[in-house]
């Protein structure tokens, strides 16, 4: 028999839900119950057609996360329009492959707005909601690659270990009105855009590298993110969840 949806009547915010994990997360989460509000610059119709199919609500609203105009006029329509959030997903990212030397402060900055700083104001915008009924869930992404960086991404690493963080520290700010912030850190994942960007021989040396011997997809890590969303879960707060296979030890 299946089971229940976990979250019936709950809405969820995924950004960056295009493609990619972005999409594997919010069509997760509308199989476990949620309605979902999309913020992407790019065209998003196949995850809003997929989530629809599911028989959940689907809405995709174009948003520029780098802007904070843009990032708060999006909380305000998905509060206009479903009255709630209940669970927040900050998956966009943003990172260039630039060398150290040639890295603009300009580059920099954009790469900490999109990254970050946009999950900092989406939390902040959407916690009042989640405070009304003492139950939130926010996620952030973080990457294992923080704890042996790959060359050529300063501003991509260092946004992702400042989300570890901001992890914790909004954990401690919410803890007690019934919200948990957790992170989740992937290794090396096959998404489309990995899988075309990506050459082989850095596939095969990063399984190698890992205690479970075969490459990372996207659904694996769907149920991390399925799992820190639950009531299941409700005790947990403040960490971050390396999803790579064992690649970290």
């Amino acid at each position: 028999m299946t089971p229940a949806p976990k979250h019936n009547g709950r809405v969820a915010v995924v950004t960056g839900a295009a493609a990619g994990l972005g999409q594997v997360f919010a069509t997760r989460l509308a199989q476990d119950g949620c309605d979902i509000a999309i913020a992407d610059i790019v065209d998003c119709s196949d995850t809003v057609q997929q989530i629809q199919a599911l028989g959940r609500q689907a809405v995709h609203l174009h948003c520029d996360l780098s802007q904070q105009g843009d990032v708060q006029a999006f909380a305000q329509q998905v509060l206009a329009r479903f009255g709630r959030v209940d669970i927040l997903v900050n998956n966009a990212a943003y990172q260039p492959m630039v060398p150290f030397d040639e890295l603009r402060i300009e580059t920099f900055r954009k790469i900490l707005a999109v990254n970050t700083e946009a999950s900092f104001l989406l939390a902040q915008a959407f916690a009042p909601s989640m405070r009304e009924r003492r139950w939130g869930r926010v996620v952030n992404l973080a990457s294992s690659s923080a704890w042996s960086p790959p060359p050529h991404f300063v501003g991509y690493i260092t946004s992702k270990m400042a989300n570890v963080g901001l992890t914790r520290a909004m954990a401690q700010a919410l803890g007690d009105d019934g919200i948990t912030v957790n992170a989740i850190a992937p290794g090396l994942t096959r998404t489309v855009a990995a899988a075309r960007d990506v050459p082989q021989f850095i596939w095969d040396k990063v399984k190698d590298q890992q205690l479970i011997h075969r490459t990372a997809q996207p659904e694996d890590l769907a149920g991390a993110l399925s799992f820190l969303c639950s009531d299941d879960a409700a005790f947990i707060t403040g960490q971050t969840y390396h999803v790579d296979g064992g690649a970290v030890l």
